[in-house]
């Protein structure tokens, strides 16, 4: 399991990636106004510790991007941007 560092520099690799204004001041409130890198994603269920939100999120991004190459899911994915992938997946509990 990856470190809560490399966690982090993954998810801000990632959302680097994202060319839309306003991208730099949604990165530092999350570095500087939230607990998003250390929360965990539940108190009391699924990574219920230290990181265990920024870990659901990169979760949710690779089972996203997995789902691309599925026959099943492959034709709905495939008019998704991979910005909007990454938006949509390291956001979605923010």
């Amino acid at each position: 399991m990856p470190t809560i560092e490399e966690n982090i520099q993954r998810f801000e690799e990632l959302l680097g990636s994202v060319q839309r204004p306003g991208m730099d001041k949604l990165m530092n409130y999350i570095r500087k106004k939230t607990d998003f890198y250390s929360a965990p994603a539940s108190t009391r269920f699924h990574l219920s510790c230290e990181g265990g939100l920024l870990q659901h999120s990169l979760n949710v991004y690779d089972c996203l991007v997995a789902k691309k190459e599925n026959p099943i899911w492959q034709s709905i994915l495939a008019e998704i941007s991979d910005e909007n992938l990454i938006v949509m997946a390291l956001l979605h509990d923010l």
